[in-house]
């Protein structure tokens, strides 16, 4: 692997990181391996992704004792948002099977307060990106789907999936969920386990994230689509598949950041 050498010009210790140059081969290796950390702690990381499951649950029945279906694409678009830092429990699990100590809460515990308020800053930053989507996928909403008003959950998918009003809804919606995903994807790909792992702070975080994106931006860009075919299968499971799933996502992202980022001296 090539390394990309990032240079700061001031007086405060260097904490944007080296990047590796990885090849188009090497996320389907961070799945694999991702694999391996669930068969080595399967007790942990599928409880983890069964709470997860849950919570998931919880939130649906919610929303549809609301009627407030059109809630739905928000809070899928929200998940990919958040997702990095809802995992970052996962990240512990894999560090510490890469360390070979024994799986412990109270560890994950300590490295959290150890940087908390950069990784509170790196959730702040996540939450704000949520914000921006609902601020703009709101208007959408209400202007495409003006005059409608679903009564049951069947009646919402049968207007979203057969007017026009509900196309255009899905199409404007996709369009800008896209983009503001794969800025959030660039700011966040290794920025949550990079912030677990060392003590740096939470913008220089994020620019060895978009710089890792930058330098490898195919491969990261399968990687984004792997991460997003395996959230939705999980959704379209009903959220069954969410339980190997996510900690599939998570403990594979903790390679990628491994790979993607040089370890300091």
């Amino acid at each position: 692997m090539n390394h990309i050498v990032m240079h700061q010009y001031d007086a405060r210790p260097v904490t944007i990181a080296e990047i590796r140059v990885i090849g188009m081969e090497d996320p389907w290796k961070w799945l694999s391996a991702g694999w391996e950390d669930i068969k080595a702690a399967p007790a942990s990381s599928l409880g983890y992704g069964l709470g997860l499951t849950l919570i998931s649950y919880l939130v649906t029945l919610s929303v549809m004792a609301s009627g407030m279906f059109f809630l739905f694409p928000l809070l899928l678009a929200g998940f990919f948002l958040v997702a990095p830092l809802l995992a970052i429990g996962l990240y512990e699990i894999s560090r510490q099977l890469e360390a070979g100590e024994r799986l412990s809460l109270r560890a994950a515990q300590h490295l959290f307060k150890r940087n908390s308020f950069n990784i509170l800053n790196m959730g702040l930053v996540l939450v704000a990106a949520l914000v921006a989507w609902v601020t703009v996928t709101l208007p959408i909403v209400a202007l495409t789907f003006t005059g409608i008003t679903p009564a049951t959950w069947q009646g919402f998918l049968t207007a979203l999936f057969g007017t026009w009003n509900g196309l255009q809804l899905l199409v404007l919606g996709i369009t800008c969920g896209a983009a503001i995903a794969f800025g959030i994807f660039s700011m966040s790909a290794v920025a949550v386990p990079m912030l677990l792992d060392r003590s740096c702070n939470v913008f220089d975080a994020i620019q060895t994230s978009w710089n890792a994106v930058f330098y490898n931006l195919l491969p990261m860009l399968l990687w984004a689509a792997i991460l997003v075919a395996i959230i939705v299968a999980g959704f379209m499971t009903l959220y069954v598949g969410l339980v190997i799933g996510f900690p599939l996502a998570a403990h594979a992202t903790w390679h990628a950041y491994r790979d993607l980022v040089e370890k300091p001296e």
